[in-house]
Formats: C-alpha cells, structure tokens, sequence
C-alpha cells in the first residue's frame, strides 16, 4: 500500500472538474495494491462522500454480499469508483456524472490501472463499464469478459449493487452472473475462499 501513498495524497487534493467545489472529500482508490481484482463504481453517494469510503450503506451491504459469494473481501481487492467526487444537485441529490466529470477523472482510473495491473476489472454499472473500456454500454456486455487491450487486462461487467435494493427480481440474474464471474477468476489461479453470504443460503434452499 505504502507505494500508493503519494499518489492518494495528489488524488484527494484534485481539482480537475466541478464537482472539487461541492464536494465534502475525494473518494479514492483503496485496498490491496497488488490486488488481482479491480471493483469499478460509478460515483459516490451521500454516505461515501461524508465517509470517503466506497460503497457504504444499504448498497455497501450489497457489495459486501458480492464479495462474500465470490470468496473475496474488501481487504485483498482494489475498490475505486469512476468519478472520485459526489455528483449532486445542490448537495441534495445524487445525480448522473456529467461525461466531462467523468473523463477527467478517468485520469485516476488510468494511474490506478497503470500502478496495480489487476487481471480481471470488474465494472458496476454503465458509467463503470464505458470508463475503462472505452466502448458503449449494451446489455450483450453483460457478464461477458472483454479484453481491454489499453491496460492488458479484462472487464467483467456487474449491474450496479443498488440495483439489488430495488429490482429484487435480478437476485437470481445476479447469482448467475457471480457464478461466471468465480469460475474465470479461479481459471486465473485467483485465491478465492469458499462462497458464503445470502445467495449461498439461498441456493441451499431452492
């Protein structure tokens, strides 16, 4: 981690778009700095802009449940978003990042890539997806590695964990897409522990 530290110093001090003015702090880029693993969101919300940590409250509790079927933890992945800064109308509301915030801060995402090579970058939501493939979102993307040539590694793409909170139809789906997702990981040779979690109780039910 140590080797990260200059560059978060630099990250959290970033003025590169508007969103340093309404801002409460800079999300940055955590986790293990050697990690396999990449874990792409889109922006932070509310909670993660007062906390500065990525994914928190009832959407981290979802990423947490991902994390846990895929026999991962927060502590041996990378975690960052693709816009650093809480997009939002008058702090009120979250909102969309414009595609100028997003392309600045795309200069986070490269160093971050460039410094931590991960094998497999997993994206959260479309504003994830388009960020580090550079190609536009199309639901065939889905669930399906894509080779990213500009970082010598490959995307596999996740419906946002939020989407969980309020299409509880996609359990199932996202199971499924979890399941592929733990198979290319293992093919890898990534250390993964033994699923765990809800999905995993479900499946013991059904």
């Amino acid at each position: 981690m140590s080797r990260l530290q200059g560059g978060m110093s630099a990250e959290a001090a970033c003025v590169r778009c508007r969103l340093s003015q309404t801002r409460t702090q800079v999300v940055v880029g955590r986790g293990d700095s050697s990690a396999a693993v990449f874990f792409l969101g889109e922006a932070p919300g509310r909670a993660e802009d007062k906390s500065g940590l990525g994914f928190q409250g009832a959407a981290g509790q979802r990423f947490n449940d991902i994390l846990a079927f895929i026999g991962l933890s927060r502590e041996r992945i990378w975690l960052a978003n693709a816009v650093r800064c809480r997009p939002s109308i008058d702090g009120r509301k979250n909102r969309a990042p414009r595609p100028d915030e997003i392309e600045a801060c795309r200069y986070w995402l490269v160093r971050d890539m460039e410094r931590i090579r991960p094998r497999v970058v997993v994206t959260m939501g479309r504003v994830a997806f388009e960020s580090v493939t550079r190609i536009s979102w199309d639901a065939k993307h889905r669930a399906t590695p894509i080779a990213i040539p500009e970082f010598e590694t490959t995307a596999f793409a996740l419906y946002h964990p939020a989407y969980l909170i309020y299409k509880r139809d996609l359990q199932s789906v996202y199971r499924q897409d979890l399941e592929k997702l733990r198979t290319i990981l293992l093919t890898l040779d990534v250390r993964l522990d033994e699923p765990a979690g809800p999905w995993t109780r479900a499946s013991k039910t059904t």
